[in-house]
């Protein structure tokens, strides 16, 4: 789910106008600050980025996207179909590598901030990258793929930036801060588990 729609939903639900363009970016930086307050393995799961950028013929590199933290996927396209090209680590990487040669690349490995493949490519080719995002870079066409519940919480701390700084509705805004606060505790309670390997003793 687009960030985009989740601000269109969190507008209709608090009675907004959701053709109001200042609020929808409003809505952004309400959605930032929530995100900011997420236990950090919740962060790691919550937005997915697919950047592009062209291989020119005769280059075998391209400099990581913007944003850029890990890659999940990494692909080109040709007649309408995704071909996944496959990551290799530093030493069979140095084993493959061959900068005189052209063709059609098939393994990539990444230092710093540089992707390399294994070959030049023979033509102009479009690869693009699947990868996680910061949360301060999210922009309304960023990709939400947490889960349901996630949604909704972030949804809850929409809600109580809304109420309690743009319309100044105190209550509502109490009421949605402690459904969101409760949700982050429920958040946090499930990453003390998974990295405890069970739950906390007395």
């Amino acid at each position: 789910m687009l960030v985009s729609e989740i601000i269109t939903e969190v507008i209709s639900e608090v009675g907004g106008d959701t053709s109001d363009t200042d609020l929808a970016a409003k809505m952004l930086i309400f959605a930032k600050g929530a995100l900011r307050r997420f236990p950090l393995f919740a962060k790691a799961r919550l937005f997915n980025i697919i950047s592009y950028a062209t291989l020119p013929a005769g280059e075998y590199y391209l400099t990581t996207p913007t944003y850029f933290l890990n890659e999940k996927l990494v692909w080109y396209e040709e007649d309408g179909k995704k071909k996944v090209l496959f990551k290799k680590d530093d030493d069979k990487f140095a084993e493959i590598i061959n900068t005189s040669a052209s063709g059609v690349p098939v393994y990539y490995h990444i230092t710093g901030n540089v992707l390399e493949f294994d070959k030049k490519s023979d033509k102009d080719r479009i690869i693009y990258v699947e990868h996680a995002g910061e949360v301060d870079n999210i922009t309304a066409a960023s990709d939400f793929f947490g889960s349901t519940d996630m949604l909704e919480i972030l949804k809850d701390g929409m809600k109580a930036t809304y109420y309690s700084d743009y319309v100044e509705d105190e209550p509502k805004g109490r009421e949605k801060l402690g459904l969101f606060k409760a949700g982050l505790d429920e958040l946090e309670n499930r990453h003390m588990i998974q990295t405890m390997g069970g739950h906390i003793g007395d």
